[in-house]
């Protein structure tokens, strides 16, 4: 949900990466200071890049239109307020178009009732862009060699990518109450990761050495104070450039130790969180496999166990349903 974007409070900050139980006053005044300077860019709003534009191309000529999904009256209430608050921060916009996806509402118990887009067809049309897996156990590795570690989170990344006039028009979507084109890149299209990646991967170039990305999060990793707080400062300024934001509620600045791809890491350290790997997308799918023997080094009681293997068609509903 989308809501005030005067999120910035250095105050609640402190409080909730319990700052004070590892840094002085004078660390966390330092801190502040980085913060302060680039409190523009903490917003529960997604900003817009200038790097990237996502562009589809089709390989057919071949027109993808579908009749919306029937849904209960109940569904279309929850779906026509997801569309407001879309259309209020200009994700969306109203509009006709040759193409039209169906969207439906995807709801899980515990969950929030999530808008979601059905791009089956228009993936199968659309030429793939290869974008690189990021290597998982590397990362967790050089993290956990780290003294300081922030971990920055996107608000809402793939919302923060526009798409091209072009794009607009072919990934519209239609709703039992009208067509819409999204303005921003939806979850679903089947090039969006080769998109962020490539954003991502301008915006921390000559950065390897201390910061890394996984997906829409950002790890900055440093061995001395000062170090980190320089460290800090330019990412947050590269987010900056680039009009990116970042939702402080998810970030954790300034820590020893942080949970990152399900392991507590820092100081040399490395232990296996206890979270569940699930098969619930071809993304968390991969990463089991990259973990499997990164978990026999660090805990000696795990065992690799056989599964069946998910179909590309259970792939690709994944990619099709994601939320948007």
């Amino acid at each position: 949900m989308l809501t005030d974007p005067n999120v910035f409070d250095f105050r609640e900050i402190v409080e909730n990466n319990k700052l004070k139980e590892r840094l002085d006053e004078e660390q966390i005044m330092k801190l502040g200071k980085v913060l302060v300077k680039f409190s523009t860019i903490f917003s529960n709003i997604p900003g817009k890049t200038n790097l990237v534009e996502h562009n589809i191309d089709l390989i057919s000529d071949k027109r993808v239109q579908h009749k919306p999904y029937r849904m209960t009256n109940r569904q279309n209430e929850i779906l026509k307020a997801e569309i407001e608050r879309m259309l209020k921060y200009k994700i969306i916009e109203p509009g006709p178009s040759e193409y039209t996806s169906p969207m439906i509402l995807v709801e899980t118990p515990g969950r929030d009732p999530r808008p979601c887009i059905d791009y089956r067809k228009l993936n199968e049309m659309t030429r793939t862009e290869f974008y690189p897996i990021p290597n998982i156990e590397q990362r967790v590795e050089t993290v956990a060699a780290a003294k300081f570690i922030t971990l920055i989170d996107l608000t809402k990344g793939y919302w923060q990518i526009p798409l091209s006039p072009k794009a607009q028009k072919i990934a519209a979507f239609a709703t039992s109450f009208g067509v819409y084109r999204p303005l921003r890149m939806p979850f679903g299209l089947k090039n969006a990761p080769y998109y962020f990646s490539q954003m991502m991967s301008e915006i921390l170039s000559g950065c390897e050495k201390y910061a890394t990305p996984y997906l829409d999060d950002i790890a900055i990793f440093s061995e001395t104070w000062e170090e980190h707080l320089e460290h800090l400062e330019e990412i947050l300024n590269r987010l900056k450039k680039a009009n990116l934001t970042i939702k402080p509620s998810k970030c954790k600045f300034a820590q020893q130790e942080v949970q990152y791809l399900g392991h507590i890491v820092g100081a040399d350290f490395t232990m296996h969180s206890g979270i569940s790997l699930e098969l619930s997308s071809p993304a968390s799918y991969t990463m089991t496999l990259q973990m499997t023997p990164f978990y026999g080094k660090t805990r000696p009681s795990f065992q690799a166990f056989p599964v069946s293997l998910p179909t590309d068609s259970y792939f690709g509903k994944l990619l099709s349903f994601s939320g948007f």
